[in-house]
């Protein structure tokens, strides 16, 4: 994403993350869609305010901001742009991160760039929005005990 495609949009962005451990791409458009996040074409190129990562046959790994491409640019432009109080949506905390580091990672990322972290989860505790200072203690609790239960189901799968 150029710095001028990301100056276009204002307010709502979504991190859409497809992988087996997470819901489906349709399930976290759908719900992103619902929140408020708007997709555009310019002609042939996407400039939709969803940005979109398939690291769905990427096997374990200790550096997933690495695989996480279009995040890391999404962030990266974030942080020149300094958009204060945009929203960033992700589907529920294991969307956030894979692990409590990369949880942590992304949104101090977010709000080293002025940005809110707006987490639309079913499964654990509902929504929440964070803002730059909250404590993520519990939060990162929460993407532990996700990233157990999705190993542990895994696993199962696997037997």
């Amino acid at each position: 994403m150029t710095d001028k495609e990301a100056e276009q949009f204002s307010g709502k962005w979504a991190v859409v993350t497809v992988h087996p451990s997470l819901p489906s791409k349709t399930e976290q458009i759908a719900r992103a869609r619902a929140w408020g996040v708007t997709e555009s074409m310019l002609g042939r190129d996407d400039i939709s305010a969803m940005i979109l990562d398939d690291v769905a046959h990427v096997g374990r790994t200790t550096n997933w901001m690495g695989k996480l491409v279009e995040r890391a640019s999404f962030i990266e432009a974030m942080q020149r742009i300094q958009p204060e109080g945009d929203q960033v949506w992700f589907a529920d905390p294991l969307c956030v991160g894979f692990s409590a580091r990369l949880a942590q990672e992304t949104i101090t990322g977010l709000w080293d760039a002025g940005m809110q972290v707006y987490v639309h989860s079913l499964r654990y505790n509902g929504p929440a929005l964070y803002v730059p200072g909250d404590d993520l203690t519990e939060f990162l609790e929460s993407v532990s005990a996700a990233q157990n239960a999705a190993h542990q189901r895994a696993n199962r799968a696997r037997s």
